[in-house]
């Protein structure tokens, strides 16, 4: 193909050379391995292949003239795609996965061919209006009242986090007194709030930790002594930062009791439900996610939980006035056209002025197959993870033990080789302490080994995560699309094999 401006005809016929490809990429979701890779550790052979699979996809210089289309596709398919962590496996199940519903990506190609942009209503009422009504319609699963409140389409979880921080600073703190903010969180809380606060302006000291209780979960008595403790310092206290769902662990804060503080001390509560907020869809997850509707924003990643394809966030505010505050400047484009304040314009509502639909990937999904089956998939992922944690106490004869259990699809375990083993740490005197580092350090390598046979497997792939005490563990996300019951459950069979093979050899 040389020419920039296709015809139809022409368009056609790219689309029958590529579609053989896209099929042949859609089989290989379930039936390619899980990685390519061990283990996520940054082991020097991972590096090694990692650097050979770059050099092999380097191009020095712009290419003058145009290749075949074979040859093109190959290249991204057959080299590019077959190194690094193979997150659309149906066996992936480190981190929280990233979903890839295909419904999405048909209508993917229909968006980017109508290619309408949506900053302003009277550019594309129609495309704008169907945005506004999947904002409305997740904020109802959230408990919202769909009229009052509103939201704005990101990237992801890390800028619908940070559009919550902006939108309470803007409304807690004037310019000058940004560096007497202060904000609440845990040692739980995702890595994307710290550097939210730096694009907001607000010192990285304005950090102020919470203590977590046993369960990893912010403790609602010390968020209130905290408070207290900032503003009798001389500073103001104006954002408290809850997680529904921590990525870690899975850890959900008890909301209801850290809205009541934050009514009571006038501080914008804003809840990180990156992972976990749509399993409030789920009887269960209503339960465990009680006072979610009383946050004033919320940031959910639809790549995650609603399984979209990825590069879709969404951030949710209570009462949409302080979405549109939060970008409030003094500065008019004369070159875009004087509209409503009443209608819906996305760009007086996020960064962004040049826009997609970036609601059409919920909107047709959510149209053709109803919000009742998001309801069920993560009604089994529940079901499931209850079940798999039931398989992994059996194994404490073996020395696998649970190191935290599920709030929602999340829970890690640790291997510990019976006592006497080398791996303890016992040199037939006493037994070590079993807090030291040597025994710590022995503990970390064995589950390693671990988590490397049952990634080798291709079963499931599994992450790892240090907990409070230094305590490195194996950890488990039951939350991808793809995954079966039957897949997850051979997991098991892993986890038990490894600790067997390992007890062996030490």
């Amino acid at each position: 193909m040389d020419e920039l401006r296709l015809s139809p005809e022409s368009f056609q016929e790219l689309l029958g050379k590529i579609t053989p490809l896209i099929m042949q990429c859609v089989r290989d979701i379930d039936e390619g391995p899980t990685s390519f890779v061990q283990s996520l550790e940054n082991s020097a052979d991972s590096v090694e292949q990692a650097k050979q699979l770059a050099a092999a996809m380097k191009e020095e210089r712009v290419p003058e003239t145009g290749k075949a289309i074979a040859d093109i596709l190959d290249s991204l398919c057959n080299v590019a795609a077959r190194g690094g962590v193979n997150s659309g496996s149906a066996g992936f199940c480190a981190y929280v996965p990233i979903g890839g519903l295909l419904h999405a990506v048909i209508l993917e190609m229909v968006s980017l061919i109508l290619n309408r942009v949506t900053p302003l209503f009277l550019l594309s009422p129609g495309m704008v209006q169907i945005e506004s009504n999947v904002i409305a319609w997740m904020a109802s699963v959230v408990g919202y009242d769909p009229v009052t409140s509103f939201g704005s389409f990101t990237s992801g979880g890390s800028m619908a986090n940070f559009i919550g921080i902006l939108a309470a600073r803007r409304k807690y703190l004037r310019e000058e007194q940004i560096s007497q903010g202060a904000v609440m969180a845990t040692s739980q809380t995702h890595s994307c709030i710290g550097k939210g606060l730096i694009m907001a302006g607000i010192p990285r000291s304005s950090l102020c930790l919470v203590e977590c209780d046993e369960k990893l979960r912010m403790c609602p008595a010390a968020l209130e002594k905290c408070i207290k403790a900032q503003r009798s310092s001389g500073h103001k206290p104006f954002l408290v930062v809850a997680s529904g769902g921590t990525t870690n662990t899975g850890a959900v804060d008890d909301l209801r009791a850290i809205s009541a503080i934050c009514r009571c001390h006038d501080v914008w509560l804003h809840v990180d439900g990156v992972y976990g907020a749509a399993f409030n869809l789920t009887q269960r997850g209503r339960e465990l996610l009680d006072g979610l509707e009383e946050a004033d924003s919320i940031a959910i990643d639809l790549h995650k939980s609603f399984f979209l394809p990825t590069v879709t966030g969404l951030l949710l505010v209570r009462e949409r006035f302080y979405l549109k505050n939060a970008f409030t400047h003094d500065v008019h484009a004369p070159f875009l056209p004087h509209v409503a304040a009443e209608e819906d314009n996305f760009m007086d509502m996020s960064p962004d002025l040049t826009r997609p639909c970036y609601g059409l990937r919920l909107w047709f999904p959510l149209k053709l197959c109803g919000i009742g089956k998001w309801r069920t998939a993560l009604d089994d992922r529940l079901d499931w993870t209850a079940e798999f944690t039931d398989g992994l106490r059996k194994m404490s004869g073996i020395g696998v033990d649970l190191t935290t259990e599920p709030s929602l699809t999340i829970l890690t375990f640790r291997y510990t080789p019976p006592v006497g083993s080398a791996a303890t740490g016992d040199r037939g005197a006493t037994q070590p302490d079993r807090q030291s580092e040597e025994h710590l350090a022995y503990l970390r390598q064995v589950n390693e080994r671990l988590l490397v046979f049952i990634n080798r497997r291709g079963n499931i792939f599994l992450s790892a995560t240090t907990l409070p005490g230094s305590r490195y563990v194996i950890r488990v996300c039951v939350l991808n699309i793809r995954l079966t019951r039957e897949r997850l459950m051979k997991g098991l069979t892993d986890i038990s094999d490894g600790a067997k093979h390992i007890a062996e050899q030490l």
